[in-house]
């Protein structure tokens, strides 16, 4: 748990919210031991976040996956982000709430450092994490021994993704769709707006040749819409 030298002249502060206590407890105990970190908030939902938030920014938040989000949070969340997440296969909200708490925290106040600790090692739920372009994630078997290090790391604009992270991630990008180079072809015009006929002009081929590249996208990316496949698109390009 060594904390960086250039840090040690200043104290930043740290909002943890996580729905186990035990977890919550220990992360205090951590922080409050630091030379470089204070806890100036520890709750146990997004509701608590929103209303800490609504008062004082601190230097970082560490936060659960698995957490309620709270109304406030849900009703100004983007519903695109609600429905690409659950389309990552995370159905109840106690699952994923911690990312809705990320997306709100993002939009508003896009200097925050953002740290994600969760239980959960699915690759879906992780991926899912990463995507929302947090500062780090972190598994907490290993929280911990390492989270001061972490923070030191978030604080000096490093990115924090464990081995065992970077592995899940690898295996979500393995076990990712795959498109054939037609398909990508297809794919990017769709996305940009061109029509079934534009583009097999475009690519000389037919239209009904176009019509049955884009089936086999939607069933790759379990999209049912053109407009589904078109943020789908935009959003992996960002």
């Amino acid at each position: 748990m060594t904390e960086k030298s250039s840090l040690s002249g200043k104290k930043h502060p740290v909002l943890i919210a996580d729905d186990h206590q035990l977890i919550l407890t220990g992360l205090q105990i951590v922080i409050g031991e630091s030379d470089s970190f204070y806890v100036c908030s520890a709750g146990r939902s997004g509701e608590d976040v929103y209303t800490y938030l609504k008062e004082k920014v601190p230097r970082i938040a560490v936060l659960d996956i698995g957490m309620a989000s709270g109304e406030a949070i849900r009703k100004e969340v983007d519903p695109a982000v609600i429905e690409r997440i659950e389309k990552a296969g995370l159905r109840e909200p106690t699952q994923y709430g911690g990312l809705l708490v990320v997306s709100w925290l993002k939009a508003r106040y896009p200097d925050l450092g953002i740290l994600i600790i969760t239980q959960q090692e699915s690759p879906q739920v992780i991926a899912a994490a990463a995507e929302l372009q947090v500062d780090g994630v972190m598994l907490k078997d290993d929280v911990n021994e390492n989270i001061l290090p972490a923070l030191s790391r978030i604080v000096e604009g490093n990115p924090v993704f464990s081995e065992k992270v970077k592995a899940i991630l690898a295996q979500h990008g393995e076990n990712s769709p795959k498109l054939s180079d037609r398909e990508w072809e297809v794919f990017e015009l769709v996305a940009h707006g061109f029509k079934d006929k534009e583009i097999a002009e475009r690519l000389d081929i037919s239209a009904r040749t176009v019509a049955f590249h884009k089936g086999n996208i939607k069933e790759k990316l379990n999209a049912e819409t053109t407009a589904e496949l078109i943020a789908y698109f935009h959003e992996k390009r960002r």
